[in-house]
Parts: structure tokens; sequence; C-alpha cells
């Protein structure tokens, strides 16, 4: 909205991504499907020590439900105590997003805010997680990693069922995972 009036955003992505800060913990580029337009989103987080008896717990554009039920899969499936921890999540830019896509962004954002280790830079996801940390395909795979690719990311980590049916865009490094916790090795550095 400018001053004139509506303009519009020829590239949504592009605007999501602009002030995105790299190599920061607990930030991770997931790409969801907005309709039948692929876009490409941040998602932060923060944890840290709870200071009280109970642990605050805040989503914002990520359905309350699916954030503290990520949560839960991280802590029992991805091996990392965050249970005494305050946890937030937030979706860059005012996005709601209800894709199960960008389940495996807010895993990632919240393991690298737990270690204090950030996502590789050049990283892009999507993928659904189930309660037992495994990661399952969503659907329009190939508009993603098309969308993955214009937009500069050199590496898409995506889930292992896909493998052998899916052709990367020319310069776009696939990295399939089984699991969160494969996930988790492959995006966030390591201490």
């Amino acid at each position: 909205m400018l001053d004139s009036g509506l303009c519009e955003v020829a590239n949504p992505s592009e605007v999501l991504l602009e002030s995105r800060p790299l190599l920061t913990p607990g930030s991770c580029v997931a790409c969801v499907a907005e309709g039948t337009r692929p876009i490409l989103a941040e998602i932060q987080a923060l944890v840290s020590p709870t200071s009280g008896n109970m642990p605050r717990r805040n989503s914002n554009g990520i359905e309350y439900n699916r954030a503290m039920m990520l949560l839960a899969v991280l802590q029992q499936r991805g091996g990392l105590r965050i249970g005494g921890c305050d946890a937030y999540v937030n979706v860059i830019g005012g996005l709601n997003i209800d894709d199960p896509g960008a389940d495996l962004a807010v895993i990632l954002a919240l393991a690298s805010a737990y270690r204090d280790k950030p996502v590789r830079g050049e990283v892009a996801v999507f993928g659904e997680v189930g309660l037992t940390g495994e990661l399952r395909q969503v659907a329009q795979v190939n508009t993603r990693l098309a969308e993955v690719a214009r937009m500069g990311f050199k590496t898409c980590i995506l889930p292992h069922s896909g493998k052998g049916r899916i052709q990367a865009p020319g310069g776009l490094e696939l990295v399939y995972a089984k699991t969160i916790t494969q996930a988790i090795e492959e995006a966030v550095y390591l201490p």
C-alpha cells in the first residue's frame, strides 16, 4: 500500500526475504504453497531457558496447536531437551501459513535457536513432520523447487520419500532426509 493506493507485488518471495539476516541462529527459509503459488518465507524462532515454573509458548503466523505439536516432536524425536525452555515462533512479513510444508522449517528454526547455531544460509526447506519425527512429502514439489532455484538458493532439504521421482532444477542440490534428526544434521551448523 502506497500513498497513491495499492501497488502490485511482482515477487512476494523477494519482498519477504529482503531483510533476512544471514547466518543468524533461529532463522530458516521455507517454501510454502499459497494456493497454487510457491512463496519463500522466513520462519524465526527464539528459545531460551524459562525463568518460571511453566515455559512460555507463542506462535505468530503458524497455528498455535501445530507449533506446540512440532515442539513436542522436536523434544521426543529430535533429542533436544526443549521442554524447559520458553519458545517463540514467528513468520516474518505477517503471513499466516497453514501449509504443512512449513513444518520442517519450524523444526529447523527451533533447533537452530536451541543450539544457538545458524542454519546454513543457502538452504531452503519444505516437508511435513509426522509425530514419529518422519518427514512426509507435500504437494507441488516441482513448483516449490523451481521457486527455490529461481530465488538463488543452492540447496533444498526435502523429504526422502520423493527421491528418484524428482528432477532438480539446474544448479540446485537436493538433500533428502527421512527424519527431523537427519534434517537437523544437514542444515544446522554443529557446535
